[in-house]
């Protein structure tokens, strides 16, 4: 499987777009309006030139009314992608890591199985790994203890990964050594198959383990031998200690975040990897947004987005001019806001994820979505005519993460029962909160719990409907009032 192949399908693909397309007698900009994207979009996945993600041929086949032709020509096509990225995948592991690559395959290999339930092709990525609940409540995959039993099996295998390593047996006495490409793929392994349990289910149930294997990184950077891998080295150390920030940040542990995030830039930086500084920025920046610091949240995403420079990636930049975004419209710049969305949706389409860092996976279709969402409840705030659009924009969220994302499917839950709250639909507003009630006491995040308590700022307390009033006093005693 060649590349060529996979140019030439998607090519295929394309063209059935276009023939139901005008076979419907839509114009490209009608398509676009219809399916939450734009025109652009719909013109490059005609060309051949993108594929997008499934919600977007969900959406195109419901549209189009195409009796099942588009998403079987959609999922066809992933098929032969997934085959030619095992291919490519196996060939450049084993080039890499030689006889490691089969003992982390033991455990979960980060290049395939793991690292891909972060993609949001893989709408069943959780059938057999962990329990979740999607947004309406019902259960996907194993639930309760069952969900529990396997979460805490796959933990216990990282660590005994992590363990066997020899990695967390460092102390700040270790004597110096040589560090080679075997300590390097390790901490990658070990890192990658972290990070795939915080994009399944968060990484509040996960910070100390994390945290502890990525200080354990950090000593053995101080301590190794300078050598020709040792700019790889740091890289690794810095992906290790940024992800430890983020978990700790989800359980609301923001002095220990702010602790990793720090030893992560300053980290990258000094290998070189701007790429991974801007990633590390913009998780400062998203603490910053959590905690209504938004002044210094603004100057750190455009921080990030200087110090790229010519470095940046079409993901990256998206993905910082979403939170610059957020930031805006909550200071109430809400022209500026809108603008940097439109630069965010212009990055977006861009995106070609071969040529994006792996742990850029998390950015997807939903992430982007869930900004505009956030971005118009602000709006919302202070003009209520933009309420109907933050209700479409996270609703459209939500729809694109699916079963394979929980927290942000939890979050953005949480969103769409302030928009409707802001958009003077109190019984939607309810029925939904009600479910989000439930999910938020089931999960480890103290991020999510925060956020629950915050619906109570978009309910008046002088509100006449009876079953708000209720909610609101609900949210208020089981979390806490808004801040």
């Amino acid at each position: 499987m060649d590349r060529q192949q996979l140019q030439e399908a998607r090519q295929a693909l394309g063209r059935k777009l276009a023939e139901w397309r005008k076979a419907r007698q839509l114009i490209q900009d009608d398509l676009a309006r219809q399916v939450h994207s734009s025109r652009s979009t719909v013109a490059m996945v005609e060309r051949g030139r993108q594929v997008v993600d499934r919600i977007f041929w969900l959406q195109c086949e419901s549209v189009l009314d195409a009796e099942g032709e588009l998403i079987d020509a959609y999922q066809a096509y992933r098929q032969l992608e997934d085959q030619h990225r095992v291919e490519k995948a196996d060939a450049a592991r084993r080039a890499r890591w030689g006889v490691l690559a089969d003992s982390v395959n033991g455990a979960g290999d980060p290049d395939s199985g793991l690292t891909a339930a972060a993609s949001p092709e893989d709408g069943n990525a959780l059938d057999h790994r962990v329990g979740t609940s999607s947004a309406d409540g019902q259960t996907v995959g194993p639930s309760g203890l069952e969900g529990d039993r396997q979460r805490r099996k796959l933990l216990t295998s990282i660590a005994a990964v992590a363990a066997g390593s020899g990695l967390l047996g460092l102390t700040p006495n270790t004597t110096p050594r040589r560090v080679g490409v075997g300590d390097v793929a390790r901490i990658e392994a070990i890192t990658a198959l972290y990070r795939s349990v915080d994009y399944e289910v968060g990484g509040g149930a996960l910070y100390a383990e994390v945290g502890r294997f990525a200080e354990a990184t950090s000593v053995l950077l101080a301590s190794a031998d300078t050598g020709p891998g040792n700019a790889s080295l740091a890289t690794a150390v810095a992906a290790a200690r940024q992800l430890a920030g983020w978990t700790a940040f989800d359980a609301g542990r923001h002095s220990d975040a702010g602790r990793h995030w720090l030893a992560a830039e300053r980290t990258s930086v000094a290998a070189g990897n701007q790429l991974l500084a801007a990633r590390t920025r913009y998780c400062q920046a998203r603490q910053f947004q959590h905690l209504h610091h938004n002044q210094d949240a603004l100057a750190t995403v455009r921080l990030a987005h200087d110090q790229l420079g010519r470095e940046a990636t079409p993901a990256l930049l998206a993905m910082l001019r979403g939170a610059e975004a957020a930031s805006l419209a909550a200071l109430g710049e809400h022209a500026a806001a809108v603008t940097a969305l439109e630069q965010a949706s212009g990055h977006f389409e861009d995106i070609d994820p071969d040529q994006e860092p792996d742990w850029m996976r998390f950015y997807d279709r939903g992430e982007l979505l869930a900004q505009y969402g956030r971005v118009y409840r602000d709006l919302a705030r202070h003009d209520r005519r933009h309420a109907d659009r933050a209700v479409e924009w996270t609703q459209a969220a939500i729809a694109a993460f699916g079963p394979q994302n929980v927290r942000s499917t939890v979050l953005n839950t949480v969103g769409l029962c302030s928009a409707l709250a802001l958009a003077g639909e109190p019984d939607r507003a309810i029925a939904v909160g009600s479910t989000v009630i439930s999910q938020a006491q089931r999960l480890t995040s103290r991020r999510v719990r925060d956020r629950v308590r915050n619906l109570a700022r978009d309910i008046s307390p002088d509100i006449r409907h009876s079953g708000m009033t209720d909610f609101r006093h609900t949210v208020i005693r089981l979390f806490g009032a808004a801040v």
